[in-house]
């Protein structure tokens, strides 16, 4: 049973989730964001918190260092962060004392998305995608990692970080999933269809999509847009096998203006995930194999030219983010277990480089800003997700008031470039 290209598309629809026409809201600009989620919770203290005093425990070797306005921890094995930082440290800013208020890994992870661990709501990369001017063929270029979509859940296309899309559009994956036999009857051949029909559900049940069967795009994979994307085949190509690959991927779709968003995620492949209880120097080779893959990124956006002047890096916002932190102190294990302060890095275009907003106390926990200035003040406001969620809303020209309630967190208008 051999099947042609378009049979493909109607069996694999449902399961890629290719975009829709996005709602009727007023489209906003073109400025793009790269999201880069550490699952499983970092630690600030090996990196954004060289606080040496109080309970924080620090590696020995560990040294309170500055480079690009930036203050950092830095240590011998982990020189991909000083470099990052003396590179790229006058474009980026670090967000710091970030209180997610649990220590669940799937509470806090809708928190720091979408500013409520509770109710159904957008998270922060769905509203840029879905808000995105234009028409794109992949709003949110979505290789690995969770995802909470209310509103705009079809501005999310899952690529797949082993070229499932890539290869349910060319047909491989329908071709490969079984062994065509000769001489099927007709009814043989039926059953061999309902075989392959129920191989691609299983494939798209696999998405960690909590409303999957929800995503209502299925008929744009036999309109002219999947054929459109045939044509772009190799910026999605490809294995993600670490975190490389999967900015290679996004690079890839930002640059030829498929995307205006890219979520990837660090725990791919080998590299690992980020909880771990034990011995801390596996935070710190997780720190230093993300922050050599950050300056990756960041070189090659500033060598490509952005459309209408300037490079890609200039319009373009980077957001590397954790679901929680690390407690200040290590248990019998020597690692450390869950914490509901956290930090986050933004580095790119459209913010005010070089600086630090928050600090942390010695019993690291985080202090109130100003959200007018981003300076400390001990009468101002103590960051939530939400202020996280604002601010980027906001840096990519939408009104955070119609996602983000007033108490839950408004834009921190001082990082504001």
């Amino acid at each position: 049973m051999s099947l042609s290209r378009r049979a493909v598309l109607g069996l694999s629809a449902a399961a890629l989730c290719l975009p829709r026409r996005l709602g009727a809201e007023t489209p906003t600009s073109d400025h793009k964001f790269v999201f880069v989620y550490c699952a499983g919770g970092w630690d600030p203290a090996l990196v954004f918190a060289p606080n040496f005093a109080g309970t924080i425990a620090h590696d020995p070797s560990d040294v309170a260092a500055s480079a690009g306005g930036i203050d950092f921890t830095d240590n011998a094995t982990r020189p991909s962060v000083r470099s990052f930082f003396e590179s790229w440290g006058g474009r980026s800013l670090v967000l710091n004392g970030i209180e997610v208020p649990s220590v669940a890994h799937d509470v806090c992870t809708r928190w720091i998305m979408t500013g409520d661990g509770r109710a159904a709501t957008d998270d922060w990369v769905s509203v840029l995608a879905g808000r995105a001017s234009g028409s794109l063929l992949l709003p949110n270029v979505h290789v690995a990692g969770p995802l909470f979509p209310w509103r705009y859940p079809s501005a999310s296309v899952r690529v797949g970080a082993h070229r499932q899309l890539e290869e349910l559009l060319s047909g491989e994956a329908l071709a490969a999933s079984t062994s065509p036999v000769v001489g099927l009857g007709a009814e043989a051949a039926a059953a061999q269809e309902v075989l392959l029909r129920r191989r691609v559900a299983r494939w798209a049940a696999r998405a960690d999509l909590p409303d999957a069967a929800g995503l209502g795009a299925a008929e744009l994979l036999a309109s002219d847009r999947a054929t459109a994307l045939e044509a772009h085949l190799s910026a999605l190509a490809g294995d993600a096998d670490d975190l490389d690959d999967a900015l290679a991927i996004v690079a890839n779709c930002l640059e030829q203006g498929l995307s205006r968003v890219g979520f990837v995620s660090s725990g791919l492949g080998g590299n690992g995930g980020w909880d771990a209880h034990a011995n801390v120097q596996l935070q710190g080779m997780q720190f230093e194999a993300l922050f050599a893959s950050l300056g990756g990124l960041a070189a090659r956006l500033d060598a490509a030219p952005g459309a209408g002047g300037g490079t890609m890096l200039d319009q373009t916002t980077i957001v590397v983010f954790s679901e929680m932190g690390r407690s200040p102190n290590t248990n019998a294990q020597l690692g450390k277990d869950h914490w509901t302060w956290t930090s986050a890095l933004l580095f790119g275009g459209r913010i005010v480089g070089g600086r630090t907003v928050g600090a942390w106390t010695d019993g690291l926990t985080g202090t109130p800003i100003d959200l007018a200035s981003g300076e400390v003040d001990e009468a101002g406001t103590s960051l939530l997700p939400g202020h996280l969620g604002a601010t980027l809303l906001a840096l990519g020209d939408v009104d955070p008031e119609e996602f983000v309630d007033a108490e839950a967190g408004a834009p921190i208008r001082g990082v504001l470039g």
